[in-house]
């Protein structure tokens, strides 16, 4: 199979695993002329590396293109170049500098030499004269995540992938107030896309196709404040710049919402098909430690970032289109983004706005702390969230039928459901989970420990929650863990349990006891969880069981 062959026949793939709305949208669109790739190239005039990670990074291995390494790297790489062409040296490029360490990636893109290096052909533009070189690496790192990434709908014009035209449509709502907000805004407007710009501030777009709004607006009829999202209606996509809704829980083919009721109520109640989160994890950083602590230990992320081996980075390889359609259009069209580091390696920071404009977005009232204007979760909604996790998830789960006495397939299903949209209970995935949630965090904290197969434990959930929802503070984290499963049973090793449902406790991060119970209220868990807020040490007789 020829290069070329192949690269169409990934376009064809492109546009299938892109989502639609399942109805139809009243929306903008737009044809974008998709440039020829130049086919000879002379040497490289600049070369930059930019580091990915966070949110970003976790966006665009779920909706970008490919990726090179494992996912276990915490950041991902991507090298751009500058040069000119041999038939006219005065015509500046840019595109995307291939990992000569993985040859797969080449097998499955058209590259094109440079001299010293070789480049994707798919990510090829043009610089317009007035664009400086430097401006144009930044602009396409930049637009790589936030916009391209997030491009509702995309497909050949006719259907056919030898066009040369592409079309895209859809409606988009991009969350913040920031630069990069606004960078992101105007060039999805600039490709066609019907965009709202949400903000607390008063963010400066520049395209016309931006409609600019609060969180909240006022009802005409009610009088009452409505949610931004319940403004637009149905829309495909939402670029969240100020925060991460995934809440960086584990993301598998059995949790694809990241534990998020936000990401499910978004797909479910708005047609919402792709949440991207930018936020760096600079930006997470300042968001975790406050303005006291977080910007230091930020600043000390993006060195070490800048400075990391890229053998350690995940490789990213834009999707098809990228080059000739999305950069060549922000680019003619003068919708840039400049970066004001002159590094070799530049790794996107934080900024001081975006933690006041996180922080300060008014919440819902229903107490989750979700910020207002995002979908919430309503009565009504469970039983239909429900009935999607249970065809999602009835193939995968089998726990049952094994493990006498246990609940069914679909007591399973929905108790995975139940935990998922708690929000009085912190939900603990494995040892680098209760790491993160607890250990690194210091936190006073009592961790329920069930498996999906225990109905005593399914009876204890409720009266835990109401526990948790009556005695949880930030002072007093209440936590839930599944102990099935390889990853489970590290847990559980890890905790020294060695049978459920059971109750460990932590104070400053560190196991302070465990208190074995069959039900609740209990009267050993309590005194626990008083000597533990009271200072005193652990009782070792409430280890027994109850």
């Amino acid at each position: 199979m020829t290069p070329r062959i192949k690269a169409m026949g990934l376009l064809a793939h492109l546009v299938l695993i892109l989502p639609t709305a399942t109805k139809a949208l009243q929306t903008s669109s737009s044809f974008i002329r998709r440039s020829n790739p130049t086919s000879s190239l002379q040497a490289v005039s600049q070369k930059r590396t930019f580091i990915i990670d966070g949110g970003e990074l976790e966006s665009f291995l779920l909706h970008g293109g490919e990726s090179i390494g494992t996912a276990t790297n915490k950041a991902g790489s991507l090298t751009l170049v500058t040069g000119t062409t041999q038939e006219d040296p005065s015509q500046r490029i840019v595109a995307v500098q291939t990992n000569n360490n993985d040859n797969n990636a080449a097998a499955n893109y058209e590259t094109i030499s440079m001299g010293d290096v070789d480049v994707y052909a798919h990510t090829i533009a043009n610089i317009p004269p007035k664009v400086t070189d430097s401006v144009a690496l930044s602009t396409a790192a930049a637009s790589l995540v936030g916009i391209h990434c997030a491009i509702p709908k995309v497909g050949g014009v006719g259907g056919s992938d030898n066009s040369n035209d592409v079309f895209y449509t859809g409606k988009a709502v991009v969350v913040g107030g920031n630069d990069y907000a606004c960078f992101v805004a105007d060039g999805l407007a600039t490709l066609g896309i019907d965009v709202s710009l949400v903000s607390t501030g008063s963010p400066e777009a520049k395209a016309g196709g931006v409609t600019v709004m609060k969180p909240s607006d006022l009802d005409e009829d009610t009088f009452e404040e409505i949610g931004f999202s319940t403004v637009v209606g149905q829309f495909d996509s939402l670029i969240d710049t100020i925060s991460n809704e995934r809440k960086g829980m584990l993301i598998s083919d059995d949790n694809l919402y990241g534990g998020s009721s936000v990401l499910q109520l978004l797909q479910l109640k708005h047609q919402c098909n792709k949440y991207i989160s930018t936020l760096t994890q600079s930006q997470q950083i300042v968001k975790n430690e406050g303005v006291l602590w977080g910007p230091g230990k930020a600043n000390d992320h993006v060195k070490k970032m800048e400075s990391m081996s890229l053998s350690r980075c995940t490789s990213l390889v834009p999707s098809l289109g990228f080059g000739s359609a999305t950069l060549q259009t922000l680019l003619d069209n003068n919708v840039l983004f400049s970066i004001k580091s002159n590094n070799p390696t530049v790794s996107r920071g934080w900024a001081l706005k975006d933690f006041w404009e996180e922080t300060s977005w008014p919440r819902d009232s229903s107490g989750t702390g979700i910020r207002f204007g995002l979908p919430v979760q309503e009565e009504e909604d469970l039983d239909e969230l429900f009935q999607r996790e249970q065809e999602r998830l009835q193939t995968r789960i089998r726990v049952g039928n094994e493990m006498g006495g246990g609940m069914d397939d679909t007591e399973t299903t929905k108790q995975l459901l139940i935990d998922q949209q708690n929000p009085y209970v912190t939900q603990i995935v494995g040892v680098d989970g209760l790491a993160q949630e607890v250990i690194s965090k210091r936190k006073d904290c009592v961790v329920f420990v069930a498996m999906r197969s225990c109905r005593t434990c399914k009876g204890i959930n409720p009266v835990f929650t109401k526990l948790a929802r009556e005695r949880g503070s930030d002072e007093l984290m209440f936590a839930k863990a599944d102990a099935t499963g390889a990853t489970g049973k590290a847990l559980g090793k890890q905790l020294g349990v060695a049978s459920v449902p059971s109750f460990v406790l932590f104070r400053n991060g560190v196991r302070y006891g465990a208190v074995s119970a069959s039900k609740l209220p209990s009267k050993r868990l309590d005194q626990a969880l008083s000597d533990l807020t009271g200072g005193k040490d652990f009782d070792p007789s409430l280890e027994e069981g109850s």
